[in-house]
């Protein structure tokens, strides 16, 4: 780059309203760059090493390895909401678990957001008609349809809980 070009961006940089003038030559620079740099990435791109049939069959046969495990997952989740009896406290709607010493819920809209990932999460329980809440770690595990939960967040002991199924009149 030439000192005229180069004193023409630094009196540019200074200023904080642009001419036409100005603002195409920056719009023009910022192409060029952009031109060069999509040039660069797609010459890497072409420079990189061709797969052989194994390295092929090994990246599809892991791809399809994750699909299954993705939908396994999937079809837990849809299974451990599948069914489930829903109470509605308030404005609000709630799961129930089961096999627990008293009646705690989920709320309904906090389920969506479980993942293998400990997290605290808010139980529920009813005192004398209110909704009071206690603070509880916990998980989901791809291979069940329960929902594990640990009392305790600094000695973790996760416990497996199901959802109360909805009761079938016939």
């Amino acid at each position: 780059m030439d000192d005229k070009s180069n004193s023409h961006i630094e009196n540019i940089a200074k200023k904080e309203t642009f001419t036409q003038e100005e603002k195409q030559f920056i719009l023009d620079r910022l192409n060029k760059e952009r031109l060069e740099r999509q040039k660069f990435q797609e010459e890497y791109a072409m420079s990189q090493k061709k797969y052989t049939e194994e390295e092929k069959h090994r990246i599809l046969q892991e791809l399809n390895e994750k699909r299954i495990r993705d939908e396994h997952n999937k079809e837990m989740k849809r299974i451990r909401f599948l069914d489930k009896e829903t109470y509605t406290f308030g404005n609000k709607t709630y799961y129930k678990l089961k096999d627990m010493e008293r009646e705690y819920y989920l709320e309904v809209e906090t389920c969506e957001n479980f993942t293998s990932r400990p997290s605290i999460v808010p139980l529920y329980y009813r005192t004398f008609g209110e909704m009071k809440k206690k603070e509880v770690l916990l998980k989901i595990v791809p291979y069940s349809d329960k929902i594990f939960i640990s009392r305790d967040a600094i000695r973790v002991y996760f416990k497996p809980f199901a959802l109360q199924d909805k009761h079938h009149q016939g």
